[in-house]
């Protein structure tokens, strides 16, 4: 698709509801931002090639709450131009959606989401950094309907039970596509205003739709969660879980899911936290799941301009065979600081640090100045540095990118 439409296609949607529309119930925002950007390596490898990219991105928000409904959105459309076509042009698509109904008064729920968002083909690489690039991404759609009975049993006792149903799809050719089917109970008790007991049991079934493979998940689980400060607690629990796989030649297998963790907060804008988990990470790669292992420690202050975050965590993800893994270090930091009442600085940087397979290296940094230039409209100039050091002959690489945008927002 052509710049030019794209373009008046958003002025068309947005320029006539330049207003925040505000009704008893609801509320809705639009937004667009056009970005210069160049990029000196845009497919990140050995060879680089150079750039520039032209980037459209109109967008909404919009709420609605009333009664027993809830509903929350925000989309966003993103066109990319590359004026050289070092690299395909791309039209992204950024959806996050909620809906919430009490069908019937304090029994009877139904909550449904629907997320467009991208995804790292290698599902080892974690969540993808707000700012990155697209490279070694696909597309994933999920939605998810859940509708759930809460049963008081006492006064401090309740039963939550239903049902889930989630579609995954990836754009990526080769991907896995999935549907999800959920069945289960939760019993919550609150021993105290601090102290609370969780147990339960759930069946779970993954079923690709296009080729063999899938299984029959059945767990049950424990919980504790215990508030001993404002802002301080501790949390922990365990979930046996018996994974039947559908493949012949693989061997069904027991699985011991948890989370432990204490929140503490030394001031009510310093909070520290220590986490370790084991939980079952989506592939999109796959039929099956991924185990993964986290263990992290981090910090986080608010302070009178800003705020910062500090990290430190250890990624281990297991394959089902028990013997493909990947292992590494990851520490990251990220903040904001308003550098006058109109000018801030934003960043975020992380390193991966594998261990396992090999001993490779990536680094990502993203450090922005965004200064108000009316109450509606900002101008934002970032720079963004990635680079990938494999110890084996691999696709090493450096990529650096300059950008300048132009958001407005009422």
């Amino acid at each position: 698709m052509s710049m030019i439409p794209v373009l008046l296609l958003a002025c068309s949607l947005l320029i006539p509801m330049a207003g925040v529309a505000r009704g008893a119930d609801f509320t809705f925002k639009p937004r667009i931002s056009t970005t210069m950007e160049y990029n000196d390596n845009v497919t990140e490898t050995n060879t680089p090639k150079g750039d520039t990219l032209f980037i459209v991105k109109p967008g909404l928000s919009a709420t609605y709450e009333h009664s027993r409904v809830f509903f929350d959105l925000s989309y966003d459309f993103e066109n990319k131009k590359y004026l050289n076509q070092a690299k395909g042009d791309e039209q992204n698509n950024y959806l996050s959606a909620r809906g919430e109904l009490e069908a019937i008064k304090d029994l009877f729920f139904i909550s449904t989401t629907d997320s467009y968002r991208k995804v790292y083909l290698n599902a080892t690489r974690g969540e993808v950094e707000e700012g990155d690039t697209t490279v070694g991404t696909t597309d994933q759609n999920t939605f998810d309907f859940n509708p759930y009975f809460v049963i008081p049993l006492q006064e401090r006792t309740s039963l939550k039970t239903g049902a889930g149903f989630k579609d995954i799809w990836y754009a990526e050719e080769g991907s896995v596509d999935k549907r999800v089917y959920d069945l289960y109970a939760d019993l919550n008790h609150e021993l105290s205003d601090r102290w609370e007991l969780t147990g339960g049991a759930g069946f779970q079934k993954q079923d690709p739709r296009w080729q063999e493979g899938g299984f029959e998940r059945y767990n049950v689980k424990i919980g504790t969660k215990y508030t001993f400060a404002e802002g301080s607690f501790f949390e922990a629990s365990w979930e046996p879980t018996y994974t039947d796989y559908k493949i012949k030649d693989s061997s069904n297998k027991q699985y011991n899911p948890y989370t432990v963790g204490i929140t503490y907060a030394f001031t009510p804008t310093i909070v520290g936290s220590v986490s370790s988990s084991m939980s079952f990470a989506e592939d999109p790669e796959s039929a099956d799941t991924k185990n993964k292992y986290s263990h992290e420690i981090s910090l986080k202050g608010d302070y009178e301009r800003g705020s910062i975050t500090a990290i430190l965590a250890y990624n281990d993800y297991e394959a089902t065979d028990s013997v493909s893994r990947n292992t590494y270090w990851r520490p990251t930091i990220r903040g904001t600081h308003s550098l006058t009442e109109r000018l801030s600085l934003n960043y975020s940087a992380y390193m991966n640090l594998y261990t396992n397979p090999d001993c490779e290296k990536t680094i990502f940094s993203l450090i922005g100045l965004s200064y108000g230039l009316t109450e509606t409209t900002t101008a934002s100039l970032s720079y963004r540095f990635k680079m990938n050091d494999e110890q084996t002959d691999g696709n090493d690489y450096r990529s650096d990118s300059i950008g300048l945008t132009f958001t407005w927002q009422p």
